[in-house]
């Protein structure tokens, strides 16, 4: 009886080792995911200078131009965005300060818009996209009545929003 005893309490210790080690050859977790909006824009340059300095006799100042690049990464359904373009304050009295945005694949751009206090369309129709160094060009018109300007500057705000 003892001897059956021991037997029985060893196969069933054999038998609680091995489903022991069953147990550990495979496991699930539950993985929860999202990916948010993502809305991103950069401006490769610091800086852009416009200076008017020539004109033709008898004819408003020549337009001064520069440019740099940008960068542009969204997350969006098809046409669902734009980009804006605004400036802190107006423009002085014959200066015209204008944005040149090349859109992005899938985008529409606004061609050279003037840039005042009030955010203007830049570039419109923009669908999930991720590029970089896209034309981003600037120019500043004067006429004769706007004088002599000393150096200034305005800081210029793209931002993308919804359409």
């Amino acid at each position: 009886m003892k001897r059956m005893f021991l037997v029985l309490l060893s196969v069933a210790f054999a038998i609680g080792l091995a489903s022991a080690a069953m147990a550990g050859n495979s496991d699930t977790i539950t993985v929860n995911y999202a990916v948010s909006a993502i809305n991103e824009i950069n401006i490769d340059g610091a800086s852009v200078s416009l200076t008017v300095s020539t004109t033709t006799a008898g004819a408003n100042p020549d337009q001064a131009s520069d440019s740099t690049t940008y960068d542009i990464t969204t997350n969006c359904a098809a046409n669902a965005k734009k980009i804006t373009g605004a400036i802190g304050s107006d423009m002085g009295s014959g200066l015209t300060l204008k944005a040149n945005m090349t859109a992005p694949t899938g985008g529409s751009s606004a061609g050279a818009t003037a840039l005042s206090s009030v955010a203007a369309n830049l570039v419109t129709l923009i669908d999930a996209v991720a590029e970089a160094n896209i034309a981003l060009a600037f120019t500043l018109d004067a006429t004769a009545a706007a004088g002599v300007v000393s150096s200034s500057s305005k800081t210029c705000t793209l931002t993308i929003v919804d359409t």
